[in-house]
């Protein structure tokens, strides 16, 4: 059994052994993926994975990597930064209505009441009028801050109007948001924002998290239940308004005139990004295992850093979407024997978790009731029925770890796991059998979200992978030192890290076809200006503003041997390339256009130079026309000889522009079309580009038998927080 435990502490090994004694006769009787402590062990650690560093509390501050928050005269933070950068116009208020108006409750006491590695604990306490706010809190390495507020009142017969937490952001920061919902996404505009505790009204999807933010980060606020609190309505449990110089948002938890004594409010703050990036996050590429030589994953082997199986025909690797413990070893085997060859991370079978089917065994009879989550759901695959589970159940948590990461990663080898969908949050639950769920006084049955439950599963996760594997890297990488060496990459639609920031890679852009149905997605007409817009892809799709590189999947196909188009390819890489956008599930695109640009990228060598994304201001390139967010340029500079190549791209989707670019660098320089060879002509260091609807450029900019020489203005190390393009 310790072979399955790598780096114990004495006092983890305490904790261990006093799980195993007492439960001894559970032991005896349950199955191996039951009776097996690997799972809890795990959950008991005080270690901080990597690329995090410890938390650090001082005073009334606390600090993790990239971020501190502190505190003043108000209950809550009233500084929180990131990147050195300041989220808030004003401190967080706790305001309390009573019959002579508003008041924010100050602070009355601040205690830190135990610090570790990975977690500080906090105890603080605020009063007014008899009106007594005590928040139990704790921050985590991520940068998670975790509030209990219980509310007292020594008139336990008093009513108040109401009870808020106003949040003041900085304007200038929030300029995006992302909830867990597909149509709340976007630009901030200058109407208020109201958010429902039901992301659609026919379906469980619950919309517990909320981001405030710009291309670089921003401020998230998640939440698991609405007990105890009194909105006028559930359609409006949070707001925002939009002002000149903030964005106000709001926690309603009172708005009806209601008794305060006794009433508990659970809900986290987390700014972001959550942690640093790899150096080459901007070409991670992966896709689905094929052995057909073909396609651009075999062709583009010593580039590609990871590969999974699926689709499966036929149920080749695995029947169902989520059979951990009936993986076809040979087929496996097969596979990691393969991608190992060709230097690529192997990732094994894709699967739900979130979803369990009578093929599972046994187990589906006797905990099915227990691990489904409610009202039930029900989705049919290739004529089985599987059931959406929910993560709060212990028994499936330590179910699903045992199947996939022992039975799969540990026993097969494996570089990590891929994860369609995830644990603990996709669809609200009303199960009483593991916890979830609560009734108000008229007898609703009301959703919950096992927000805490689906954080350790995730945690527990990438500890174990930290221990257990280390996956090797694509030629063309750098060394990522200080990176984890595994892969934990989730798929999906929306973002929350403080439940899925533990792993190394997220998978987007299923959406992407959402608004078209049928044919239409496959063709010219689907593109992502009609599709996404610059607002959506922006807040959903990029991978600075959260700290975790984020691959996008392009399925608007293009997928056959030698297809005739590229269009679609070349429209997705127009988005890609300048917003530093990785590749996922790349076999959707045309091979031959993809095989051709990457072998450009890569003889450039991308992966060991310094990118500037388009939003900020660019070093060596300025557009003089026209002036606008849909038209950008990013660069790479090649840090072996100074070198630069840029992506100039036209994201609209109906209209052709004429680009005027002025070079900034040194006027020796030579400008040619990286994939033509074409030199192109520099007039008072004007050049001019014309190009078509959602398309690019890649310009490369270097000086004969003088690179040293060249650029005279060279980039700055750190960007977070630098300045940007205000275009």
């Amino acid at each position: 059994m310790w072979r399955n435990i790598t780096t114990p502490t004495l006092i983890s090994k305490i904790v261990f052994l006093n799980l195993i004694s007492a439960s001894l006769p559970e032991l005896l009787s349950s199955p191996e993926w039951l009776s097996n402590r690997t799972y809890d062990y795990y959950a008991h650690l005080d270690r901080v994975p990597l690329p995090w560093t410890p938390v650090k509390a001082e005073g009334k501050k606390v600090e993790v990597w990239g971020r501190v928050m502190s505190w003043g005269d108000n209950i809550f933070p009233n500084s929180i930064t990131s990147g050195g950068r300041e989220l808030l116009v004003a401190p967080i208020r706790l305001v309390v209505e009573l019959s002579g108006g508003e008041q924010a409750i100050p602070l009355k006491r601040f205690r830190i009441t135990k610090i570790r590695r990975s977690r500080v604990d906090m105890a603080v306490e605020g009063e007014i009028e008899g009106i007594k706010a005590h928040a139990n809190m704790w921050v985590e390495f991520d940068g998670l801050l975790w509030v209990n507020l219980r509310m007292a009142d020594k008139n336990k017969q008093r009513e108040v109007e109401s009870l808020r937490i106003i949040v003041p952001i900085k304007r200038e920061v929030a300029k995006l948001y992302q909830t867990f919902s597909r149509q709340l996404a976007g630009w901030i505009g200058d109407k208020p924002i109201e958010f429902s505790w039901r992301a659609n009204p026919k379906e469980t999807i619950v919309n517990f998290y909320h981001w405030f933010g710009d291309e670089e980060g921003g401020i998230g606020f998640v939440y698991s239940s609405l007990q105890n609190w009194v909105p006028l309505s559930e359609d409006n449990f949070c707001t925002l308004i939009p002002k000149e110089d903030s964005c106000l948002y709001t926690l309603n938890l009172v708005e009806k005139p209601s008794k305060l004594d006794g009433r508990l409010f659970k809900f986290g703050i987390q700014a972001t990004p959550i942690k640093p990036l790899p150096p080459d996050y901007f070409a991670f590429k992966a896709g689905t295992l094929f052995y057909d030589a073909w396609k651009a994953i075999n062709r583009l082997e010593a580039d590609v850093d990871m590969a999974l199986i699926w689709p499966q025909p036929n149920g080749e690797a695995m029947v169902g979407l989520n059979n951990p413990y009936n993986v076809r070893k040979e087929v496996i085997e097969r596979a990691k024997t393969y991608c190992t060859a060709k230097g690529i991370a192997f990732l094994g079978v894709a699967h739900c978790p979130q979803k369990i089917a009578p093929i599972i065994g046994e187990e589906f009879d006797k905990y099915a009731d227990a691990w489904k989550a409610l009202p039930e759901s029900i989705s049919d695959w290739e004529g089985i029925p599987h059931y959406q589970n929910c993560g709060h159940s212990y028994t499936l948590r330590k179910w699903l770890f045992y199947g996939w990461l022992i039975k799969n990663v540990k026993e097969f080898g494996l570089d990590g796991i891929y994860c369609d969908g995830w644990m603990a949050g996709t669809m609200g639950c009303a199960n009483p059998r593991h916890g979830c769920g609560w009734r108000d006084r008229e007898g609703n049955l009301h959703l919950t979200v096992p927000v805490l439950e689906g954080r350790e599963f995730n945690k527990v996760v990438a500890l174990f992978l930290e221990d257990n594997v280390k996956a090797q890297l694509p030629k063309t990488a750098p060394e990522r030192k200080g990176f984890p060496r595994y892969h934990f990459w989730i798929h999906s639609w929306e973002f929350v890290p403080p439940v899925m920031g533990f792993a190394t890679e997220w998978l987007t852009g299923e959406f992407s076809a959402w608004p078209l149905e049928g044919p239409s997605m496959l063709t010219s007409e689907g593109t992502y200006g009609k599709c996404l817009g610059l607002g959506l892809f922006r807040a959903r799709c990029l991978s600075t503003n959260w700290g975790v590189p984020n691959l996008f999947d392009p399925i608007m196909w293009e997928a056959t041997e030698n297809h005739p188009t590229d269009r679609q390819t070349i429209m997705a890489l127009a988005w890609f390339l300048p917003h530093g956008v990785p590749i996922g599930m790349m076999e959707y695109m045309n091979q031959n256009t993809l095989v051709k640009i990457t072998e450009v990228l890569r003889r450039f060598q991308i992966r060991n130079s310094r990118f500037v994304p388009c939003w900020r201001l660019n070093p060596f390139w300025r557009i003089e026309e026209p002036k606008t967010k849909e038209v950008m340029v990013a660069s790479w500079e090649n840090k072996n000889n100074h070198n630069v190549l840029t992506v100039v791209s036209n994201l609209y989707p109906n209209k052709t522009v004429n680009v005027k670019l002025r070079w900034l660098g040194d006027r020796n320089a030579e400008i040619t079309n990286a994939l033509t060879n074409q030199l192109l002509e520099l007039n008072d260091s004007i050049c001019q580009i014309q190009l078509e609807p959602e398309t690019f450029v890649l310009l490369l900019s270097g000086i004969r038998n003088s690179p040293k020489n060249f650029p005279k203005k060279r980039l700055k190390d750190d960007f977070i927080g630098g300045e940007k393009d205000v275009s």
